[in-house]
């Protein structure tokens, strides 16, 4: 119990210096580490294939919607044990605005102590596009139009760019912790009429698991927050997990305008080798309140690799299936 308080006051002193950056914000975190570390490729030893979607703010006009999709596995190579995957995002941010991230990952480990560090990076393709065609211009009180902005494109346009993330990852059977840089290059978007980049980001994600005696209960606090040390978002949360397949949690989320952003329920379940959970984020402060929340579905198809000394997977003969 030392540890966790430990761990949850280092990882709550980082808020104090931090940025809130333009990444998609998940409430279900530590069910997708690999949008925000590359280091978690293959980190469970299983092929996991993941999806999640958010619709943020439901009952908006255009409200954000993001989809993130990854597959990853560890693999052995040179007598090494090696991480890799690969991983899509697009995020709808208005009616406007939309960033789409393809990327490939590798994870380096090495064994210390009791855990295994390891040490990864992202490299792909990031494409930001802003839709023009539909702009919504100011209107003032006797009804007229703010008329056409030189600076808003009238069709819709898109710019390119290389992207790179880096992060290190550092786990045991009871606890785990890690540190990522995102946007390392800090990427640049330039068209006709706007010039823009993606700020280089950092977050922080630590958590431990609790297994209680006599119980089938086990109950896995965290936390975890993202920053640009000048303004931040940081979510601790309680999760309890019944006989390895049932979870149960809640979230409280922060940033540097407000002690209390939302709060966020979550429930999953497990059934073979499927895993799937939701989260329902309440707003908290004022303008939030005029929606009806925002809502979280995540699913994991997990394919157990049996990996024999030689690093090659056994698998049986389909002739004798």
């Amino acid at each position: 119990m030392k540890r966790v308080v430990l761990l949850l006051l280092i990882m709550f002193g980082c808020i104090c210096m931090a940025q809130a950056q333009r990444e998609a914000q998940f409430s279900q975190y530590h069910m997708v580490p690999g949008y925000y570390n590359p280091a978690t490729a293959g980190a469970s030893g299983n092929m996991d294939v993941v999806a999640l979607y958010r619709i943020q703010w439901m009952g908006w006009n255009n409200a954000p919607k993001t989809l993130f999709a990854t597959a990853n596995m560890p693999f052995r190579f040179l007598k090494k044990e090696h991480g890799v995957g690969v991983m899509f995002t697009k995020d709808d941010e208005s009616g406007m605005y939309a960033t789409m991230n393809i990327g490939l990952q590798y994870a380096y480990l090495k064994k210390i102590g009791k855990g295994t560090l390891r040490v990864g990076m992202q490299l792909g393709m990031l494409n930001m596009s802003m839709g023009g065609d539909n702009p919504i211009t100011p209107v003032d009180s006797a009804g007229n139009s703010g008329g056409d902005d030189p600076a808003i494109p009238t069709s819709k346009v898109s710019s390119k760019a290389f992207d790179a993330n880096f992060g290190i990852y550092y786990h045991t059977d009871k606890w785990y912790v890690g540190a990522a840089m995102t946007h390392v290059l800090e990427p640049e978007f330039e068209e006709e009429h706007a010039y823009t980049y993606m700020s280089r980001g950092y977050n922080f994600i630590g958590g431990y698991n609790i297994r209680l005696k006599n119980s089938l209960v086990e109950l896995q606090p965290s936390v975890f927050v993202q920053t640009t040390f000048n303004t931040y978002t940081a979510d601790i949360t309680a999760r309890a997990v019944y006989a390895k397949k049932y979870s149960a949690g809640l979230s409280w989320r922060m940033n540097e305008s407000r002690i209390a952003d939302a709060i966020i329920i979550m429930l999953g379940a497990t059934f073979g080798k499927m895993e799937g959970g939701y989260a329902y984020d309440i707003p908290l402060f004022t303008i939030g309140k005029g929606n009806a929340g925002s809502h979280e579905l995540f699913l994991k198809y997990r394919l157990e690799l049996n990996k024999p000394k030689t690093g090659k997977s056994k698998h049986k003969s389909v002739r004798i299936l």
